[in-house]
């Protein structure tokens, strides 16, 4: 027997807000009225401010959540995308650092690490990262592209190449790996 479910959802006129997000956004903090140390209500809500672009919020969220479960690598990298996207690159890092140390298979971990050691122009930290993001998950385009972006950095230009390619095999439209390509093409060997 099959099961039909129907949402019905209301239309405010407003094309940019989804009513189920709202919905999940009072719904987590009415949780966190009822009880302040719901640690997936603060996790959710963190989760619903940073896809509503409100980093430094969801940030707050994140650390209140990483109070109720220290060490949880989920928790740590949400806290450290948050703040990375913040802009507070540092203290970042080291929420990363941790993440990626309590699950060493943890693809996200890696991934936004990387992108946090390139941020801060540490090439080197950031192939670490970006080459076990790739080991983690060879089909990610993205993980393929800065690889290629943090070795090209690093004057490996030929691999920087072969990875490169690789992001655009994977998604031919992919538009930092094509435009990182044709950067490194003058510095190929002929």
């Amino acid at each position: 027997m099959a099961h039909l479910w129907l949402q019905v959802l209301a239309k405010d006129g407003s094309a940019n807000v989804d009513p189920r997000v709202e919905l999940q956004e009072a719904l987590a903090r009415h949780h966190i009225e009822n009880d302040a140390e719901d640690f997936e209500a603060h996790y959710n809500l963190g989760a619903i401010l940073q896809m509503r672009g409100k980093p430094s919020e969801a940030a707050s969220e994140y650390a209140v959540a990483q109070r109720l479960r220290p060490g949880d690598a989920t928790v740590e990298n949400a806290l450290g995308g948050a703040l990375l996207a913040e802009g507070k690159i540092r203290e970042a890092t080291q929420h990363l650092i941790s993440a990626a140390i309590a699950r060493p298979d943890y693809f996200d971990a890696h991934y936004n690490l990387g992108l946090a050691f390139a941020a801060q122009e540490d090439f080197s930290r950031a192939l670490t990262e970006f080459r076990a993001a790739v080991k983690l998950n060879p089909d990610d385009a993205n993980a393929e592209a800065n690889l290629g972006g943090a070795l090209a950095a690093n004057g490996q230009f030929v691999e920087a190449k072969a990875h490169l390619e690789r992001a655009l095999q994977i998604n031919p439209r992919h538009a930092l790996a094509r435009e990182n390509l044709q950067q490194i093409l003058p510095e190929l060997p002929h």
